[in-house]
């Protein structure tokens, strides 16, 4: 536990993104004591090789997903809109399927996806356009599913 909360302080995202794999291998039970320095590393992305430091951020998100985890619904949705542009017309759509599983929970984070829906049509900077309108579609299509959404899940807290 002790390495793995030091690896994901690591100060370069292509290092913190090693320990992605050990998620997979942790019941609930063992990943739990984890879980703040996971959604941490979510939130807070390293300061330097930021091009990689994606993996490790997506695949926390997952295991917040995964294990129902409140505050990871929340880091999905902000850090859709915080995302490094680099591959983020292939990212969004993770980060979408990732909120998903949230189910009606999702329906929150409504007005804040369309926000972002209407950022990346129309707002962001620097990014090839036709990528963007992929992107804003894609949170769009995410924003009916959400609607339309029937389960529930039980969300348990970090604290």
């Amino acid at each position: 536990y002790q390495a793995v909360r030091a690896g994901l302080k690591n100060q370069d995202g292509r290092a913190r993104g090693c320990l992605s794999s050990v998620y997979q291998h942790l019941s609930l039970a063992e990943i739990k004591p984890l879980l703040p320095a996971i959604l941490q590393a979510v939130e807070e992305p390293a300061p330097s090789g930021e091009m990689f430091a994606d993996e490790i951020r997506v695949e926390g998100l997952r295991v917040l997903a995964k294990h129902r985890i409140r505050e990871g619904l929340s880091a999905c949705v902000k850090y859709t809109r915080d995302q490094n542009p680099w591959s983020s017309e292939n990212r969004t759509p993770e980060l979408m399927k990732i909120l998903l599983s949230y189910g009606t929970h999702a329906k929150a984070a409504i007005p804040e996806l369309t926000r972002i829906a209407d950022y990346f049509d129309k707002d962001e900077k620097d990014f090839p356009r036709h990528l963007m309108t992929i992107k804003a579609k894609c949170v769009r299509d995410t924003i009916r599913a959400i609607e339309a959404a029937a389960d529930t899940p039980e969300l348990i807290g970090i604290k």
